[in-house]
């Protein structure tokens, strides 16, 4: 249901969203994004663990559920009945059992109706060795947080759900929330020539709400930044932007594991300027 508009959510024209969204997760990538379906005309309801002061008045259907101590049915999310598009933003690693909440979330999807699941998933699948991966290539079952993940998106990929997409993100990054303080630390461990799968909160965004506006059958995708610098070049350039202390990587290694895509359907918004080394 929607409420006063918030200063701020301001309506501009665009290509045509859905009608309304629900979003699982209102946080780093969730409250963006939910601004920028209400600025092209889609209600949007969304759940969260508790509310804060910033969330007073926003225009949207917030919802409160601490989803770890929750019992999981398809009856916690019946306030999203008759809503078309269902959008999954949670990270892993806040939950005892993921794979679970992800079945119960698209239970409860197939259950209310739902005509599309967005589901974002990350490259972790992939595991953490050398090698270039696609979305043809096997994810990593010998690495556990990738076979957790993998539990998940296949819990998407049974849906009945008339549309799915699982979009698999690469490293999050903005001004706001920059890993560069913790790399800073760990610099005398990673090897500066390595390449970074990364993937700006802004370009996430804008990601999801196309994919959002354009539901077309069962979909897996990659997002990640290209080309893909070396960590040592990415996190310089990125040292210089904030005025902080450049890290001093390690020498040696090869290229380290590299994430592309098959497709091009965000290719506009994953293309960066040509970085060197």
């Amino acid at each position: 249901m929607m409420e006063n508009p918030a200063r701020g959510f301001q309506a501009e024209t665009a290509p045509s969203p859905p009608a309304a969204c629900a979003i699982l997760g209102f946080g780093y990538l969730g409250r963006p994004l939910a601004e920028r379906l209400y600025q092209h005309g889609c209600r949007v309801s969304a759940l969260k663990r508790r509310l804060t002061s910033d969330d007073i008045n926003l225009p949207i259907g917030l919802h409160t559920a601490d989803l770890n101590q929750t019992p999981l049915s398809d009856g916690l999310f019946a306030c999203w009945q008759g809503i078309p598009t269902w959008i999954c933003l949670l990270p892993p690693s806040a939950f005892a059992d993921y794979p679970a909440l992800i079945a119960a979330w698209v239970a409860a999807a197939e259950r209310y109706g739902a005509e599309h699941l967005i589901f974002t998933g990350s490259i972790g699948v992939y595991g953490r060795r050398e090698r270039v991966c696609d979305e043809d290539s096997p994810p990593d079952d010998g690495d556990e947080k990738a076979v957790r993940l993998l539990a998940a998106e296949q819990a998407v990929r049974a849906s009945s759900v008339a549309a799915t997409d699982i979009l698999r993100l690469g490293g999050l990054y903005d001004a706001e929330r920059h890993p560069l303080a913790t790399v800073a630390k760990n610099a005398g461990r990673l090897k500066g020539g390595e390449a970074v799968n990364m993937l700006h909160r802004d370009r996430a965004v804008s990601a999801l709400f196309q994919t959002a506006c354009t539901p077309d059958g069962h979909r897996l995708r990659n997002l990640v930044e290209t080309p893909h610098p070396s960590r040592r070049s990415f996190y310089a350039a990125e040292a210089a932007k904030l005025g902080l202390p450049v890290p001093q990587f390690a020498e040696g290694g090869g290229r380290g594991r590299t994430v592309q895509t098959r497709y091009g359907d965000f290719s506009a918004i994953l293309q960066l300027a040509d970085t060197a080394g």
